[in-house]
Parts: structure tokens; sequence; C-alpha cells
């Protein structure tokens, strides 16, 4: 049993269904100093994330009637098992529309950025996985081009080191270019690392202050894109289950599945 002071704690930081990154390493800080296990902590820490997300959905988990016959539907099943009539996602949660309104929020009431992210990130993963046909085919048109990393050679290097590189090689080569001059390739190649290293620096300092506001949101989508791709798994593997008698909709879940090259 943990402490009533650490519970309080957990809770205080678990009001919002969210939890930064600050905010657990505090409690494990706390729990560190009143002779806890921080790791075992932790573990307590996921479970209760987990089980508020587990309640999300059983709020949404009602039984509900066919529209056609009146028949007792779960809400697990797409189709009536009495008369065969689809079910439709009337009255359901949309799923898309409330994690879209979520993130929105956030990025418009948040103004530090590494917050900002943080607190996207936790409402992507801890969000409900749907449950029903629309819902799950709605959230995978939106979550899947957000779950593919963008490509980017600046992106991957930075402006700096991109710049630095670039003037470093071409002044390295210049340097080279004396050894028809006369000078030894040893002597070539020391004047050539002494031209790049003198023009090279002020380039990744150029580099680093032009192309900073082109790299920085490539950058923040590649991060994202990881989150947004771990549920995109979450969701597929629920489909699969739900709607493995759906032949259109299970086609379109492979196909985004091996767009996000999630298959085997």
């Amino acid at each position: 049993m943990l402490s009533p002071e650490l519970n309080s704690l957990i809770d205080a930081a678990l009001t919002d269904g969210l939890l930064t990154d600050q905010e657990r390493a505090v409690i494990k800080k706390r729990a560190l100093l009143e002779g806890y296990d921080p790791d075992e902590v932790d573990i307590y820490i996921n479970s209760r994330l987990q089980q508020m997300q587990i309640d999300a959905q059983g709020a949404v988990a009602k039984v509900r009637k066919c529209p056609a016959c009146g028949a007792i539907i779960s809400y697990m099943q797409t189709r009536c098992p009495q008369c065969g009539t689809e079910i439709t996602n009337v009255g359901a949660t949309k799923s898309v529309q409330k994690l879209s309104d979520m993130i929105n929020e956030i990025s418009a009431t948040e103004l530090i950025k590494e917050k900002r992210q943080v607190r996207i990130k936790n409402a992507i993963t801890s969000f409900p996985v749907p449950t029903t046909k629309e819902d799950i085919m709605e959230f995978l048109f939106l979550a899947a081009p957000n779950a593919k990393k963008k490509k980017s050679f600046l992106g991957t290097l930075g402006p700096a080191l991109t710049m630095g590189l670039i003037v470093f090689v071409i002044f390295f080569i210049l340097g080279l270019l004396t050894v028809t001059n006369g000078e030894s390739l040893s002597e070539a190649a020391g004047g050539g690392v002494v031209l790049g290293i003198f023009f090279g620096v002020p380039a990744a300092l150029i580099g680093h202050f032009a192309l900073k506001k082109k790299v920085e949101p490539i950058r923040d989508q590649n991060k994202m894109a990881e989150v947004w791709r771990n549920k995109c798994e979450q969701v597929i593997a629920k489909a699969k289950f739900i709607l493995r008698e759906d032949a259109g909709a299970m086609n379109t879940i492979r196909d985004i599945e091996k767009d996000l090259k999630l298959t085997k």
C-alpha cells in the first residue's frame, strides 16, 4: 500500500487522464524518498492509466437494438445476427472528432512547445480504441497520414551539421586540388582540413539559424508519427477482431496496414 500523500500526488497528476514525463518523474522521486521502489510505483501508475482507458471504453460499451428488427445487439457487432442489417454508428461517440477537438484545445491553450507535445502525445496514447466500424475507419483515416514520417536529409542531420559538412567537403576538395601545384598529398589534405574547418564552422552557424524553421516542423511531425503509428497498430488489432467478417472493411484495413508497413 502506498502512503496517503503519495496516493494524493498520483491522483492529482491523473486528474485530467494524462501524465507528463515531468509528473511521472516527480512521483517516482517522491516514491524513492518514502522508501518505495520507483519501478513498482511506475507499474502502478501505468495500471491506473490503463484502467482509466478501460473505464472510458466501458462508457460507450452499451447494448443496442437493431433498427430493423429490434434484436439486442452487442456494441461489438457491426451487423444484426438476426436479420443481417448493418448497424451504423447512430449516437456513438465520434472518436475522430473528440480526439481532434482535444488536440486542437491543447494546441491552442498550451504555449510551451515541450509541454504541448507531451500533452498531445499522452492524449493520443491514452485515448480509448474505437469499437464501432464507423469510428474505427474514421480514426484510421485520420491517424494513418499522421503516422508517416517525413523523409528529409536536413531533418535527419540537422541544419547546422548539414551546412557545415557541405562547406567542409567543398573546401577540403579545394585543398586536395592544390596537390597539382607541387604540394604532397598529405600537405594538400591538411590544407583541405584547415580550409574546411575555417569555412565550415561559420557555415554551420548560418545553417542553424537559416534552416531551423524549416527543419523543426519535420522533426516535430516525426516525433508524433511514432505515437500515431502505435495507436494505429492498436486500432487495427481491434478492427481485425470486430470487423473480421466485413470483407470490404478488412480490405481497406489491410491497405492501411500495408501503407504504414505494419505487416510482417
